[in-house]
């Protein structure tokens, strides 16, 4: 059964509570990030300051990251609590597919790498009646040549992670110091994703999907600026997996009315709705999913096939 009609009536009855039930995916999530902050908050002790409502692109989104998260999360403990939270929420959520990054960098944090792996994967076996956690690489363009070198390859091979993502600011344009590194995820069974297309245009999408070989684009919806760029996701069926809120909190757009998701649909392209940085954007799979039923952005017949696709 795929609940397509309890999914529908929740949406045009605006049910969020029911809403919640509904099986859906979230593929765009960083790990580390994806809890509510209610929780963090408790966590720290009250600690930790709110987000700044007004953050312009992926800058602002750093400056609470480095001056004010990575304050109280310092220890081992403290990261597996951001994971484990993570799960936590989503499950809270009715997620029953969830792809999220954990930053390579983390692994710094343990005695040895097997520590690491063994520490991800009881999570993943803790939660596994309740949801399929799929840990993903998580990247930063900012990494150096030693970090990826001596860090990647190993995760890659560990057979605790499904997919690897590259992040960060997309001025830091070019993606073929990473080629290699995603060769070698590819030729070892893993999903290979990257940001793109999120606040530079089409031609920053045709870098990483021609050097990287994705098979899936973080976000990525300035595609829509060139129809050949739309052509070629759709002939390498190459998922877009959007977050709205996300976009428009950091102002990648400025009317949720507007967003190019819906045209990139009518256009035939694989999309799913996702969260990206539950603490900052305070906003569940299903609330995404509400917003965009509320705004006319989508149907509720719409909504659900591309909640059915991205289970698949």
């Amino acid at each position: 059964m795929n609940n397509s009609k309890q999914f529908k009536d929740y949406l045009r009855n605006k049910d969020l509570v029911n809403l919640k039930t509904i099986p859906k995916s979230d593929l765009h999530n960083h790990g580390g990030l994806g809890m509510r902050f209610d929780n963090i908050y408790k966590y720290t002790n009250e600690k930790i300051k709110n987000p700044a409502k007004d953050m312009y692109g992926i800058k602002g989104l750093d400056d609470f990251i480095f001056n004010e998260y990575i304050n109280h999360i310092k220890t081992k403990k403290d990261f597996l609590w951001t994971i484990e939270s993570t799960v936590k929420d989503a499950i809270e959520d009715g997620v029953s597919i969830l792809e999220a990054s954990i930053d390579c960098h983390d692994s710094l944090r343990f005695e040895n790498e097997n520590e690491f792996f063994n520490s991800i994967d009881n999570i993943v076996k803790k939660y596994k009646n309740d949801i399929d956690f799929r840990p993903e690489i998580g990247i930063a363009k900012s990494i150096t040549d030693e970090n990826l070198e001596n860090i990647i390859p190993s995760l890659i091979d560990s057979n605790i992670f499904k997919s690897i993502d590259l992040y960060g600011d997309e001025d830091l344009i070019g993606f073929e110091r990473y080629k290699n590194y995603y060769d070698y995820a590819k030729s070892k069974g893993l999903k290979l994703k990257a940001h793109a297309g999120e606040f530079l245009g089409s031609d920053n999408i045709k870098d990483a999907i021609e050097t990287l070989n994705l098979d899936e684009l973080q976000h990525g919806f300035r595609a829509v600026e060139d129809d050949y760029v739309v052509d070629m996701i759709k002939e390498r069926d190459i998922r877009l997996n959007i977050c709205p809120t996300s976009n428009l909190y950091l102002k990648a757009i400025d009317n949720i009315k507007n967003h190019p998701v819906k045209s990139l649909f009518d256009k035939g392209v694989n999309i799913s709705i996702n969260t990206d940085d539950l603490i900052v954007f305070n906003s569940s799979v299903s609330e995404e999913y509400l917003m965009l039923y509320s705004n006319n952005v989508f149907t509720e017949d719409e909504l659900d096939i591309i909640r059915i696709n991205s289970l698949k």
